[in-house]
């Protein structure tokens, strides 16, 4: 990308952050609430607004998406770094993070692309073996990359002297995403489409007939549905099944910014992700947004800071990007991340409650992802055919029959 665009693009991205249209814009008021339609999406996240945009996409336009929150957003999908990585070892999920951003590259909002592409350098220490594997994987199905060892990456990216590292793959396609502009633009397309946004209105529990969902309680009224989605992040999988939880893990990371640091990394820098110690950085606005891929689980709700993860972040850039020892840390914030035991998507009708459809467990891809999530979510509701990747393999049942851990992902992200 040529430099005054990614300058652009980085320029835009900061405006959303400090002040970009309000979520609330063209929403209901608090309590106004419909009596009947044919689908209710719970979460106005990522999960739930592109799930509801694809659903209007496909002729359901008989909707309401409830958020607990005064704001969508206001979680994970809003606190997160911003980050779009095709980089997968898994082949069903690289399969999904690349559709992802081939959907991120061909969106705009307000004539404005929300993907920044500023590319991704992805450090890797000791033998280049499985770097070279990630690259002919990723050329089979036409992405670009470049590995480089470290000498020719520093010659090419002067920056990554700051790095210890000995090899990098380059992913130039990978990049960063306006979170704000797109989350505001899917809520409001469905919006337009016939579904109503109701925001600081969570809900209660459902209302079955049986084991039929017949619609949902919430704090202003019930509302009659023939169809529920489950998309409300950190609080997924315990709606109509609050004696048997879907087994999802709430694992809370941290990110922190320093600023006026200008000069450690050009502002047009691609994002560096050490694979194998586990941390980022991306250039923010003057500064550097920094994550020690730190992983703790917790329960769904708001996390506190942890002190423990800033000297986690500090010892990784100690020993490994010693160029960056010196940097301040200005700001910190935490957010849960929603994994299933495999840290596949979360995507299908539930075994047990007729009418009841999950999508959860986006964490690490939730942003690279939120594009295509909606559109295998809607045709799944639809009744279609979802050819083009194994759809079968995110379906809810699928987390009683396997018994993977955390631990036994193949990519930590």
């Amino acid at each position: 990308m040529p430099r005054r665009d990614a300058l652009l693009c980085q320029r835009t991205h900061r405006l959303r952050l400090a002040g970009g249209p309000p979520y609330t814009e063209g929403m209901a008021p608090r309590g106004r609430i419909p009596s009947e339609v044919d689908v209710v999406v719970i979460g106005a996240g990522f999960a739930g607004a592109s799930t509801a945009a694809a659903l209007t996409r496909a002729g359901v336009t008989s909707g309401l998406v409830l958020e607990r929150e005064l704001l969508p957003g206001s979680h994970a999908s809003g606190r997160n770094a911003a980050m779009a990585r095709q980089l997968e070892t898994n082949p069903t999920l690289r399969k999904l993070t690349i559709e992802g951003v081939r959907k991120l590259r061909a969106k705009e909002v307000a004539g404005r692309p929300v993907l920044c592409q500023t590319g991704g350098l992805y450090l890797i220490h000791g033998e280049p073996d499985r770097a070279t594997e990630w690259r002919r994987q990723l050329q089979e199905v036409c992405v670009p990359s470049e590995l480089l060892p470290a000498a020719q990456a520093r010659q090419r990216f002067p920056f990554l002297s700051r790095f210890e590292f000995d090899y990098t793959l380059f992913c130039p396609t990978d990049g960063v995403v306006d979170i704000h502009a797109l989350l505001t633009d899917l809520l409001e397309e469905a919006r337009s489409a016939g579904f109503q946004v109701i925001t600081d209105c969570g809900c209660e529990s459902l209302i079955l007939d049986g084991s039929v969902v017949r619609g949902v309680r919430t704090p202003h009224g019930e509302v009659g549905a023939r169809i529920v989605v489950d998309a409300a992040g950190a609080w997924a999988g315990y709606l109509g099944r609050l004696s048997a939880p879907l087994p999802l893990k709430r694992l809370r990371r941290h990110l922190f910014v320093c600023g006026d640091d200008a000069g450690l990394l050009p502002r047009d820098a691609p994002l560096v992700w050490d694979l194998d110690v586990g941390y980022y950085v991306r250039p923010e606005g003057t500064g550097l947004l920094l994550c020690p891929c730190d992983e703790t689980e917790h329960p769904p709700e708001m996390p506190a800071l942890d002190p423990e993860a800033e000297d986690l972040l500090v010892d990784k850039l100690l020993k490994h990007a010693p160029g960056l020892a010196d940097i301040s840390l200005r700001r910190s914030w935490a957010c849960l991340r929603t994994f299933a035991p495999d840290r596949l998507p979360v995507i299908g009708w539930d075994p047990e409650v007729d009418g009841l459809f999950h999508v959860s467990g986006l964490g690490g891809f939730g942003v690279t992802t939120s594009l295509v999530i909606g559109d295998v979510a809607s045709a799944l509701i639809c009744g279609e055919v979802v050819d083009w990747i194994e759809a079968g393999s995110f379906s809810p049942g699928r987390l009683w029959k396997n018994s993977f851990t955390v631990q036994e992902a193949h990519l930590r992200r």
